[in-house]
């Protein structure tokens, strides 16, 4: 059954992320692809309300927080383990940059959320929303180092859509030729799964105040 509803998930740890605005349909459609480990298949089964393509599901609403940088820096070794002239190279000479030990390749730096908890509202089926997010232990990047921690989820009913605030205003990005709200900030923006794609970009209103990067 569609309804509106609000999911909160309270942390234990803060919060990696690598920029976005981490709406509802696409941490659902991450969680339905490590059961279904297919792409179109999870984007097809995500339980949410849709007006065309656009996602009755909006982007993270942090808590009172504080931002932060992090840098983690992977595989960097004083030496290969293998000759790399017996690596094939790409057509400019050059090794294939997993096996590049070049500092500008092997350090990633993202945003640190430290927050108490994470919410979103959307509309669509409730009971399968709780289903699928209420096993999920740690969201965000850098789950293996801890980041992240989910200690329990909280289900509501709730009055919003996931697309227009209380005042009117995006909570999500929206493409202007489709948003009937207040308007607000236009930025280039993914707005539709998968949000990778450049080709889902387009000039959409946004969220204000939204962490981005």
């Amino acid at each position: 059954m569609q309804k509106r509803f609000s999911v909160t998930a309270y942390l234990s740890t803060p919060l990696v992320t690598g920029g976005g605005y981490m709406t509802l349909d696409a941490l659902l459609a991450a969680r339905l692809f490590d059961d279904l480990q297919n792409v179109e298949a999870a984007h097809a089964a995500v339980p949410i309300a849709h007006t065309g393509l656009l996602a009755h599901a909006s982007g993270a609403i942090y808590e009172s927080h504080s931002v932060d940088r992090v840098t983690f820096v992977a595989q960097l070794r004083a030496q290969h383990a293998i000759n790399p002239d017996l690596i094939q190279k790409n057509k400019h000479g050059q090794l294939h940059r997993k096996f590049d030990t070049s500092l500008t390749n092997v350090m990633n730096n993202y945003t640190v959320i430290t927050t108490p908890a994470v919410t979103w509202y959307a509309e669509g089926d409730l009971a399968e929303v709780r289903r699928l997010l209420e096993p999920v232990a740690f969201i965000g990047k850098r789950r293996a180092s801890g980041f992240g921690r989910v200690s329990r989820w909280v289900f509501d009913d709730a009055d919003l859509d996931g697309i227009t605030g209380y005042a009117g205003e995006p909570m999500r990005p929206v493409p202007i030729d489709m948003f009937t709200g207040n308007g607000g900030v236009v930025v280039d923006a993914a707005w539709k799964l998968p949000y990778w794609s450049v080709h889902n970009r387009a000039a959409c209103y946004v969220p204000p105040g939204v962490i981005r990067a």
